[in-house]
C-alpha cells in the first residue's frame, strides 16, 4: 500500500514553497489515517509501530492511536527529535514538541537508538526506554587479510550529509596534504550519496573518490578490500544533536569487518563512547588539522594498529551488537 508523499515543488522556491508543502502535509496526514484504518480493520492489526520522522506523520499515526487506541504503539526513536529540527533547520514549535510529548505517553514500550539518547529522553520525558540499533550475528571478528602491505585505501561506507560533512571533508582533506606530501596514493572512496551542496569540496579532492550507493553486498566486499574503515559524525553545532544521540549503522558491520576502524566524532557522543567503553582504536575526536595530520601520518605508518584490537571487536559486539539479542528485545515489545 503506498501512503501520500507530499513535497515540496520544484518549480517554487523554498519560502514560496512551504505555505503549499503544510497544505500538502495536512492533506497527506487525512488521507494516510484513512487508508490505515481500512487496513487496520480488514487485517486485525494489532501493533502499531511509530518512528518518528516528520511531524505529518507523526501527526498522523497518533490520530490512527486515537481511532483505535487498543492498538499497541511501539514508539522507536532512532534521530533525536529536536536534533533532527536543528539539522534541517525547522522549526521547533510548541505543537511539534506536544506530538512528541503525546506520541511517548501513549505508547506501551519505547525504543532509542542508543544508551545515550535513551538516558537522555528517560530523563526528560520519564518513562523507561530500552536500547535497540542494528547488529550482526555473533561470531569472532574476521582476521585481517592486509598482512603487511603498506595501507592505501581508506573507504567511508555510508551518504555525506549534514550528520557528518564538516569531519568527512577535514579528514578527506588530511589525506589529501599527506598525499600531496609524501607523494603517496592513498584513496579515500565514499560509498554512499554525496548532497549536493557538499560535493564540490570532495570533488575538487584528487584522494576522494565518490562511488554513490552500492548494493550491501558490494558494501561488504569494499570492506574486505580496504585498509580503513572511516566512522564520522559532524562536529558543527547545528548537528550536534544528531552526533550526541544517534548511533551509526554501519557500525557493528565495519566491526565484524576485522578491519581498522577511525572513530571520528565529538567525544560526547555514542559512538565515541562505545570506542572509549572497549578501547577501540583509532579514535579522534577533533577536526583540528594538524591532529588529522598526525593521524594520517601515523596511519600510513603503520602505527595506529593495535595487536589486540580484534578481540576487542568482537567484545564489543557480544556486548552490545549482537543481532539475536537486539532483535528479540525489539520483537518482545509486539503483542
Amino acid at each position: 500500500m503506498l501512503l501520500p508523499s507530499p513535497a515540496r515543488p520544484r518549480w517554487l522556491n523554498n519560502s514560496a514553497s512551504y505555505p503549499l508543502l503544510k497544505v500538502q502535509q495536512f492533506a497527506a496526514a487525512r488521507e494516510a489515517v484513512r487508508l490505515l484504518c481500512d487496513v487496520v480493520e480488514k487485517n486485525s492489526i494489532r501493533n502499531l509501530l511509530v518512528v518518528p520522522v516528520t511531524p505529518w506523520i507523526l501527526s498522523a499515526a497518533l490520530a490512527l492511536h486515537k481511532r483505535y487506541p487498543k492498538l499497541n504503539l511501539v514508539f522507536y526513536v532512532m534521530d533525536d527529535w529536536q536534533g533532527h529540527h536543528e539539522c534541517h533547520q525547522l522549526p521547533y514549535s510548541r505543537w511539534r514538541r506536544r506530538l512528541l510529548r503525546e506520541a511517548i505517553d501513549r505508547a506501551g514500550t519505547r525504543f532509542a537508538v542508543s544508551r545515550e539518547m535513551a538516558a537522555h529522553y528517560e530523563k526528560s520525558f520519564g518513562k523507561s526506554w530500552a536500547v535497540v540499533h542494528n547488529g550482526v550475528p555473533q561470531g569472532r571478528v574476521r582476521a585481517e587479510t592486509n598482512g603487511h602491505k603498506k595501507p592505501r585505501e581508506v573507504m567511508l561506507a555510508g551518504d555525506v550529509n549534514v550528520f557528518r560533512f564538516d569531519a568527512v571533508v577535514a579528514f578527506a582533506e588530511a589525506i589529501e596534504r599527506y598525499n600531496q606530501r609524501r607523494q603517496q596514493a592513498i584513496e579515500f572512496k565514499v560509498m554512499g550519496e554525496v548532497a549536493e551542496q557538499h560535493r564540490a569540496p570532495l570533488s575538487a579532492l584528487k584522494s576522494a573518490k565518490l562511488l554513490s550507493r552500492r548494493s550491501h553486498a558490494e558494501c561488504l566486499d569494499a570492506m574486505k578490500a580496504a585498509d580503513l574503515l572511516y566512522l564520522p559524525l559532524a562536529f558543527c553545532k547545528r548537528s550536534a544533536r544528531i552526533s550526541l544521540y544517534s548511533m551509526p549503522t554501519k557500525l557493528p558491520e565495519y566491526l565484524a569487518s576485522g578491519k581498522s576502524v577511525f572513530f571520528h566524532a565529538p567525544e560526547a557522543s555514542a559512538a565515541f563512547r562505545v570506542a572509549e567503553r572497549y578501547n577501540l582504536t583509532p579514535r579522534l575526536a577533533t577536526i583540528d588539522a594538524h591532529a588529522l595530520d598526525a593521524f594520517v601520518e601515523d596511519w600510513a605508518e603503520g602505527k595506529q594498529n593495535s595487536a589486540d584490537s580484534a578481540a576487542r571487536a568482537t567484545n564489543a559486539l557480544v556486548q552490545e551488537f549482537d543481532i539475536d539479542t537486539l532483535a528479540a528485545r525489539f520483537q518482545s515489545a509486539f503483542v
